[in-house]
């Protein structure tokens, strides 16, 4: 189960290149790389998916606004620093959304 202090630590990595302007570097790279998977896993757990399907995102219970626009822009800027900007705020917005959806979903079922 992914946590939100996962993302907190390599955060806490990535936070120090981004502020040296380095997120290009090799070390920064595999942080990113690490968090981008995280991001996505966590996306996929909170939906309970195994896969995602880009084309079906219509149907996933916890989706943000624009979320296939974002995700093609995070791929293409990854090591930038508006990439990683991007895959926080989009991190923020999934914690959020997935609390809401599962007080919703606690609530209907305990009607």
């Amino acid at each position: 189960m992914i946590n939100k202090s996962q993302f907190e630590s390599l955060e806490n990595e990535l936070d120090v290149y981004a502020k040296k302007r380095q997120l290009n570097s090799d070390l920064a790279k595999q942080y990113i790389d690490d968090y981008f998977e995280l991001l996505l896993l966590f996306f996929k757990q909170i939906n309970e998916i195994e896969s995602i399907d880009l084309n079906h995102l219509d149907q996933y219970p916890v989706v943000p606004m624009n979320f296939l626009e974002r995700y093609q822009y995070m791929l293409k800027r990854k090591y930038h620093f508006m990439g990683y900007s991007q895959m926080k705020t989009l991190k923020n917005e999934l914690i959020k959304m997935n609390a809401s959806y599962q007080i919703r979903r606690k609530n209907q079922n305990n009607n």
